[in-house]
């Protein structure tokens, strides 16, 4: 996998005639992704979960992603603790949460 998020898992290997390849799916906007989709911008290449995650060790903290269409996705962070919706930076979880520290 060329891919390391947690929330990245393996689904299905297929196989047809002329091609044959691998179906990830991401958990978090629980979609099915190709193998060659991992590289793209919208979906695995550019996504800030997996360093936010590391970064931030709050077990309050879900991140959130939805693919509206193919090709652009949208995400965000939630705090189930506050009941509030961020962008997915985080910054506001170091700058104002008082069980951050």
């Amino acid at each position: 996998m060329i891919i390391k998020c947690p929330f990245l898992i393996k689904y299905k290997d297929f196989k047809y005639l002329y091609t044959s390849g691998t179906i990830f799916k991401c958990t978090v906007g629980n979609v099915l992704l190709k193998s060659g989709d991992l590289k793209e911008r919208w979906a695995c290449k550019g996504c800030q979960i997996p360093r936010i995650v590391k970064k931030i060790t709050c077990s309050y903290l879900k991140p959130h992603k939805i693919f509206l269409i193919r090709g652009s996705s949208k995400t965000w962070l939630s705090c189930e603790l506050l009941n509030m919706e961020m962008d997915s930076s985080g910054d506001f979880c170091q700058l104002n949460c008082k069980l951050y520290e």
